[in-house]
Protein backbone atom coordinates (compact mmCIF):
# COMPACT_ATOMS: atom_id res chain seq x y z
CA UNK A 1 0.00 0.00 0.00
CA UNK A 2 1.56 3.29 -1.11
CA UNK A 3 0.97 6.25 1.16
CA UNK A 4 1.17 9.90 0.19
CA UNK A 5 2.81 11.25 3.33
CA UNK A 6 5.83 12.49 1.39
CA UNK A 7 3.69 15.11 -0.37
CA UNK A 8 3.49 17.11 2.87
CA UNK A 9 7.19 16.74 3.62
CA UNK A 10 8.20 17.57 0.07
CA UNK A 11 6.21 20.80 0.18
CA UNK A 12 8.48 22.01 3.00
CA UNK A 13 11.71 20.49 1.68
CA UNK A 14 11.07 22.42 -1.55
CA UNK A 15 10.80 25.61 0.52
CA UNK A 16 14.23 24.94 2.04
CA UNK A 17 13.25 23.45 5.40
CA UNK A 18 15.55 20.66 6.61
CA UNK A 19 13.97 18.88 9.60
CA UNK A 20 10.29 18.05 9.36
CA UNK A 21 8.61 16.30 12.27
CA UNK A 22 5.32 14.50 12.50
CA UNK A 23 3.28 14.20 15.68
CA UNK A 24 0.27 12.10 16.60
CA UNK A 25 -1.50 10.66 19.61
CA UNK A 26 -2.87 7.33 20.76
CA UNK A 27 -5.48 6.81 23.43
CA UNK A 28 -7.86 9.59 22.52
CA UNK A 29 -10.78 7.24 21.89
CA UNK A 30 -10.85 5.12 25.07
CA UNK A 31 -12.87 6.28 28.05
CA UNK A 32 -10.09 5.58 30.57
CA UNK A 33 -6.32 5.71 30.62
CA UNK A 34 -3.69 8.13 29.42
CA UNK A 35 -3.13 9.70 26.02
CA UNK A 36 0.34 9.10 24.57
CA UNK A 37 1.82 11.47 22.01
CA UNK A 38 4.94 11.11 19.93
CA UNK A 39 6.91 13.43 17.68
CA UNK A 40 9.31 11.88 15.16
CA UNK A 41 11.83 13.26 12.69
CA UNK A 42 12.84 10.78 10.01
CA UNK A 43 15.63 11.35 7.50
CA UNK A 44 14.74 13.14 4.28
CA UNK A 45 13.41 10.73 1.64
CA UNK A 46 13.06 7.97 4.26
CA UNK A 47 11.08 5.05 2.86
CA UNK A 48 9.18 2.39 4.75
CA UNK A 49 5.79 1.61 3.23
CA UNK A 50 4.69 -0.17 6.41
CA UNK A 51 4.77 3.04 8.46
CA UNK A 52 1.39 4.65 8.05
CA UNK A 53 -1.68 4.37 10.29
CA UNK A 54 -0.93 2.41 13.47
CA UNK A 55 -4.63 1.68 14.00
CA UNK A 56 -4.52 -0.51 10.87
CA UNK A 57 -1.60 -2.60 12.18
CA UNK A 58 -1.47 -5.65 14.41
CA UNK A 59 0.21 -5.30 17.80
CA UNK A 60 3.11 -7.47 16.58
CA UNK A 61 3.61 -5.25 13.50
CA UNK A 62 3.47 -2.07 15.63
CA UNK A 63 6.15 -3.47 17.94
CA UNK A 64 8.37 -4.34 14.97
CA UNK A 65 7.91 -0.87 13.46
CA UNK A 66 8.59 0.76 16.84
CA UNK A 67 12.06 -0.81 16.84
CA UNK A 68 12.66 0.29 13.25
CA UNK A 69 11.50 3.86 13.91
CA UNK A 70 13.61 4.16 17.08
CA UNK A 71 16.63 2.90 15.13
CA UNK A 72 16.15 5.07 12.04
CA UNK A 73 14.69 8.31 13.42
CA UNK A 74 16.86 11.39 13.73
CA UNK A 75 14.91 12.38 16.84
CA UNK A 76 11.93 11.12 18.86
CA UNK A 77 9.94 12.71 21.67
CA UNK A 78 7.20 11.01 23.68
CA UNK A 79 4.73 12.47 26.17
CA UNK A 80 2.12 10.80 28.34
CA UNK A 81 -0.82 12.77 29.73
CA UNK A 82 -2.54 11.02 32.62
CA UNK A 83 -6.24 10.23 32.84
CA UNK A 84 -6.44 12.59 35.82
CA UNK A 85 -5.08 15.48 33.75
CA UNK A 86 -7.37 14.57 30.85
CA UNK A 87 -10.32 14.88 33.25
CA UNK A 88 -9.05 18.31 34.32
CA UNK A 89 -8.36 19.87 30.89
CA UNK A 90 -10.39 17.62 28.49
CA UNK A 91 -9.14 15.12 25.92
CA UNK A 92 -8.64 17.64 23.11
CA UNK A 93 -6.43 19.91 25.22
CA UNK A 94 -4.63 16.90 26.70
CA UNK A 95 -3.82 15.68 23.18
CA UNK A 96 -2.63 19.13 22.18
CA UNK A 97 -0.49 19.41 25.34
CA UNK A 98 1.02 15.99 24.70
CA UNK A 99 1.91 16.90 21.13
CA UNK A 100 3.60 20.11 22.28
CA UNK A 101 5.53 18.25 24.98
CA UNK A 102 6.65 15.52 22.56
CA UNK A 103 7.72 18.22 20.06
CA UNK A 104 9.79 19.94 22.76
CA UNK A 105 11.46 16.64 23.68
CA UNK A 106 12.30 15.80 20.05
CA UNK A 107 13.48 19.37 19.45
CA UNK A 108 16.20 18.94 22.10
CA UNK A 109 18.17 16.65 19.78
CA UNK A 110 17.44 18.32 16.42
CA UNK A 111 16.14 21.82 15.74
CA UNK A 112 12.82 21.01 14.09
CA UNK A 113 11.84 23.37 11.25
CA UNK A 114 8.23 22.29 10.59
CA UNK A 115 5.68 20.22 12.49
CA UNK A 116 2.99 18.15 10.78
CA UNK A 117 0.07 17.15 13.01
CA UNK A 118 -2.81 14.75 12.65
CA UNK A 119 -5.68 17.24 12.35
CA UNK A 120 -4.63 19.10 15.50
CA UNK A 121 -4.16 22.85 15.41
CA UNK A 122 -1.25 24.00 17.57
CA UNK A 123 -0.51 27.71 17.91
CA UNK A 124 2.03 27.66 20.77
CA UNK A 125 5.00 26.35 18.78
CA UNK A 126 7.30 28.95 17.14
CA UNK A 127 7.63 27.12 13.81
CA UNK A 128 5.24 26.38 10.94
CA UNK A 129 2.62 23.81 11.96
CA UNK A 130 0.38 22.16 9.42
CA UNK A 131 -2.49 19.88 10.31
CA UNK A 132 -2.88 17.11 7.78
Amino acid sequence: MKNNMHEYENKYYNLGYKYIAGTDEAGRGPLVGPVVCACVVLPKDYENEEINDSKKLTEKKREKLYDIIMRDALSVGVSIISAKEIDEINILEASRKGMVESYKEANKKIKIDVLLTDAMEIKTIPIPVEKI
